[in-house]
């Protein structure tokens, strides 16, 4: 067994137990990782990756512009 990844269960635990579900969550569990910052600290990473997501989708919004126009431009030839 490997908590997270895979579990040997038999007959009677997933019969029994879970009623016959063979759904992985109710025999693997979940590992939960302790990365130990402090709320403070994961708020200034949460605002830190929250500017990166939206400078991208600026670039995403910009590059779409480009490629509808460019669409545009070769439909109207």
């Amino acid at each position: 067994d490997i908590i997270g990844l895979c579990k040997v269960a038999d007959k009677t635990e997933y019969a029994d137990e879970q009623d016959y579900s063979l759904n992985s969550g109710r025999y693997v569990g979940v590992v939960i990782e302790d990365d130990k910052i402090s709320e403070k600290e994961f708020l200034k990473k949460l605002n830190e990756k929250n500017n990166l997501l939206e400078n991208l989708n600026e670039a995403a919004f910009k590059i779409e512009k480009i490629i509808s126009n460019n669409i545009r431009m070769v439909i109207n030839e």
